[in-house]
């Protein structure tokens, strides 16, 4: 399976989402139980990966870098048949359209 990248960031590394809001919202899809690891969001079925972050740095982080009070770059992964329509899912779109309502931002995809 391929992978497709997406993302959601903030205006400015200072400018912050809450981390709780999002949270309710994720788990509020039915799709993703508590995680052990904090911010980290996994469904193998749709496949879709959501690791909710505040980074120092756009280009340069990696998915430890949770806060549970602020995030400010949100990383997603799903798979390249969602991407290309082939099995697209209702649930991952929904996903995608509620994530641009809360955060009044769009999604983003990664080259």
């Amino acid at each position: 399976m391929d992978y497709i990248y997406y993302h959601f960031k903030t205006n400015s590394l200072s400018e912050k989402w809450s981390t709780a809001e999002i949270e309710t919202f994720l788990y509020g899809c039915g799709l993703f139980s508590k995680d052990e690891k904090q911010g980290v969001f996994t469904s193998k079925k749709p496949f879709i990966s959501i690791s909710l972050m505040n980074v120092c740095n756009y280009d340069s982080w990696n998915s430890e870098e949770y806060d549970s009070d602020n995030t400010n770059f949100i990383s997603i992964v799903t798979s390249d048949n969602w991407h290309w329509g082939i099995n697209k899912n209702a649930q991952i779109q929904a996903i995608f359209d509620g994530l641009e309502n809360l955060l009044y931002t769009k999604i983003q995809e990664d080259w």
